[in-house]
């Protein structure tokens, strides 16, 4: 088992559409050991998405499974994780469901997550293994411009 501390907001490193000409704007913030990433998702110049990411040490090969504690604002979220697979960097993804004001866990089965580069599905990729996730974190996309809050209160890979 591996729980991460969420105490220091520069471990988390944003990336917004602006990579991408986007106009979206996501930040984080730490208080009392929770991690919060809002701000405001702007569809203007194909944008429309921002996320957070915090750098991993190595996770034991016998991790199956990452559960997460949050609070939302009733979006739907995709926990990711970055990995090196054969000398490329893809990103796992899972999508989850949050409630308004309500703490929430989830729990996922790496063998459940999907693989994907640059918003596209790969899908013939091999499944996630622990041994190769470098990177934690958290994206919002949308469609509609909409303002985003969600309070991270704990990451464990079990």
């Amino acid at each position: 088992m591996s729980s991460h501390t969420l105490d220091n907001a520069d471990d988390w490193l944003i990336t917004n559409d602006s990579v991408m000409g986007g106009l979206s704007k996501g930040h984080t913030f730490v208080e009392n050991n929770t991690v919060t990433f809002s701000g405001f998702l702007s569809t203007e110049n194909s944008g429309g998405f921002s996320s957070i990411f915090k750098k991993l040490p190595r996770l034991s090969e016998s991790v199956e499974s990452v559960a997460i504690v949050v609070k939302g604002d009733g979006k739907p979220y995709q926990l990711r994780v970055r990995t090196q697979v054969m000398g490329y960097e893809l990103a796992y993804k899972i999508n989850f469901d949050t409630s308004i004001d309500t703490v929430t866990t989830h729990t996922f089965k790496l063998s459940d997550f999907e693989a994907s580069f640059r918003g596209r599905i790969i899908s013939h990729a091999p499944l996630l293994k622990a041994s190769t996730i470098t990177h934690v974190g958290f994206l919002l996309s949308a469609k509609q411009p909409s303002h985003f809050s969600l309070n991270i209160y704990s990451i464990e890979f079990i």
